[in-house]
Formats: structure tokens, sequence, C-alpha cells
């Protein structure tokens, strides 16, 4: 259904064609139901998805009605096939001969087990690209994978979506703040989360905690972020901020050698009382650090 885009560390509508759409548009139900219900997602798609999903901005009644189709450049692209759009964009710039040193003609080209090309104009496959026609050819070519090629997997989706956050407030929204709905804020504040942290078998004076919390203070933001995705399955934090998560640190009653383990269905941390705060700071670090592989992730 989606494909994985390595360089842009997201996911995208997979163009290939099936018989039946209903699952692109329970997925589109499921994350309406998560923005609904307040839940953070860890999704990774890209933030022309959400620019097509305010498109257009009242969902019609008709479902015949073209859903999801938005202008897109190569900016667009860039969030998804980076190195296809600075292609295209090298072509737009180019002040040589394009008709002879790129010897392209107006077609684009996918792979899925095999390479199919796609007539980005009706007719004759052989037109050349010029200078002349140069941004005609790129913005056909953005149009047809961010548009055309998947039109029918994102129309599902977007039904499904809108089916349970039909909202006229969200039709006014950017795409960037559709974004944090689905998938929470990047911008961590880990005194806020200490603030509203909840504790059981523990108190906030114990010398356990106040370990914890200089050890977490103190970690860079690519382990505070780790800390974050262990304990609550995603890196991000809810529209309504840190108090929203209802963080929870419980007591583990067991050896001082384990390492920590995390209940991410409650946004729950579980950890015994450590000897000192280097034990627990290597513990902590080496827990985090490798919740995934061997089936895991």
């Amino acid at each position: 259904m989606f494909t994985y885009h390595k360089d842009s560390y997201c996911h995208w509508f997979s163009s290939f064609k099936c018989d039946n759409y209903s699952e692109f548009r329970l997925v589109g139900i499921l994350m309406g139901l998560a923005v609904y219900n307040s839940i953070a997602l860890d999704i990774r798609f890209p933030r022309c998805c959400y620019k097509k999903l305010l498109s257009p901005p009242i969902v019609p009644n008709d479902q015949n009605t073209p859903v999801g189709i938005c202008s897109v450049t190569t900016d667009d692209l860039s969030q998804i096939m980076p190195e296809l759009a600075h292609g295209l964009s090298e072509l737009l710039s180019y002040e040589g001969n394009v008709e002879e040193d790129f010897y392209s003609i107006f077609q684009a080209f996918q792979e899925f087990r095999i390479i199919k090309s796609y007539n980005l104009k009706p007719g004759d496959d052989k037109i050349p690209v010029t200078n002349q026609n140069k941004k005609e050819y790129v913005q056909l070519y953005t149009d047809f994978l961010l548009n055309k090629s998947i039109y029918k997997q994102f129309a599902a989706f977007y039904y499904g979506f809108h089916s349970v956050c039909a909202s006229n407030f969200l039709m006014l929204l950017r795409p960037e703040e559709v974004e944090i709905l689905v998938c929470g804020s990047p911008e961590l504040d880990m005194h806020a989360l200490q603030r509203s942290t909840q504790y059981d078998g523990y108190a906030k004076t114990d010398l356990t905690i106040q370990y914890f919390w200089d050890v977490v203070l103190g970690f860079p933001l690519d382990l505070q972020k780790k800390l974050l995705h262990f304990a609550t399955g995603s890196d991000r934090v809810p529209v309504g901020g840190m108090a929203d998560l209802n963080f929870k640190i419980s007591k583990n009653e067991t050896s001082t050698n384990w390492w920590p383990v995390a209940h991410t269905c409650f946004n729950q941390l579980c950890f015994p009382p450590y000897k000192n705060k280097k034990d627990l700071k290597q513990k902590l670090i080496i827990g985090i650090s490798n919740s995934e592989g061997f089936g895991l992730e």
C-alpha cells in the first residue's frame, strides 16, 4: 500500500493498481480516529499528504468530485524523492541545450518489480524535452507522481479520514498544523514532562527519581526523543503539550541489574531503584537505544 523512501524517511502511496481500495479508506479512518481521540501517531507522511487532505477545502457530497488534487512543485516532491526533485530542478536551471544533453522525452518512469513508463501528454510518447518546454515537463512529471498516479488510493484515504474528521474548522488549518494534529509536535519540553509526571511506587522526592530527572534533563535532544519513543511509542508531543501524555513512572520490584521496561499503551516507564545515578544513566541509555531489532522493530 505504501512505499518507504529511505532518503526522506517517509512513506508515500504506492501507485500499484489494485481492485479494492477499501484498505486505504481504512487507514484514513484510523488516522481520523487518532486525531479525534488526541492520539499522536508515529507515522511518516510528507507534508504534501496533509496539503492534499485539505483539497478541496470543503468535503464534497458527490464522491465523483475530484479530491486530493492540489498544485504541486519540486519542493513538494523533494519531501518524498529528494534526488529526483534535485534532478528536475537541475534540468530547470540548465542553460545548455536540454534536448541534446539530456535526451529526455515526455514520459514518467516508475518501478514496481518492473520499470514502467507513462506518457505525460496524450498522443505521441516521443515528444522531446527542450529548453522551451522543460517547465511544462517538470510540472507534468511532478503532478503525475503526486496526484494522478495515486489518485484512487489517495481519494479512498481522503474520504476515510474526513468521514471521521468532517469539520469546517479542520479545513481552515494549514498543512503543517494538520500534521501536528496527526503526529504531534516535534518540540520537546522535558521540564513540562517532569512537572506533569505521575508516580506509582515512587514519590517525586525519592533519590532514584531525582537521579532520573538529572540524567534526562542533561540528555541531548536525540536521547530525549529516544526516551519518549521508548516510553510512549512516539517521539512527538500531543497538541495539548506534555501534560496530555499522562506520563507515569512506576517502581519495578526486580533486581537492580534489570534494564528499564515500558508499557507504551499507558505511557508508562518502569525501572527498579538503581544504586546510583551512574548506574541509572547507563541502564537507561542502553535500554532506550536498543529497543528495536530482533523482531521488536
